[in-house]
């Protein structure tokens, strides 16, 4: 995973200290969390420091089964999803942006799935990533 923006393992952020981050960008994350939750249900977080290069990184997910991770950033921010073999092949033959496919593609093939991020710095990024989440607990 890339770096967050929080670094400091010994501050774990808050609300106000994400949406100085942000900026803008929180909307689309609270817009990503509502859609998640609204069609998924149950809807979790929780921040987790996985190690110093990755930084404070903030986890979603529903039940026991992970959806996303936020990689706040300054002003954007990054999500990083993985995909179990069925949702790789979904995505592979949709009609979702050419990028988002061929990250897909390249990803290496772990035994947890094939992961990529999506980088989310305007309201035009959450239609996509929309379409990814749906594709992702479909499997």
């Amino acid at each position: 995973m890339s770096a967050s923006i929080f670094s400091d393992n010994q501050v774990e952020p808050d609300n106000l200290m994400l949406a100085n981050a942000l900026g803008t960008t929180r909307t689309c994350l609270d817009s990503i969390a509502e859609f998640i939750d609204n069609e998924f249900g149950n809807l979790k977080t929780e921040w987790k420091f996985y190690n110093k290069k990755s930084g404070w990184i903030l986890k979603m997910f529903t039940g026991k089964r992970n959806v996303l991770f936020v990689i706040p950033c300054d002003q954007h921010f990054r999500v990083s999803v993985t995909f179990g073999e069925k949702a790789s092949d979904l995505i592979l033959s949709s009609d979702l942006p050419g990028s988002v496919r061929t990250s897909i593609a390249k990803a290496k093939k772990y035994a947890e799935g094939r992961t990529i991020q999506i980088e989310v710095r305007s309201e035009k990024d959450l239609a996509t990533l929309q379409k990814v989440i749906e594709m992702k607990l479909m499997d």
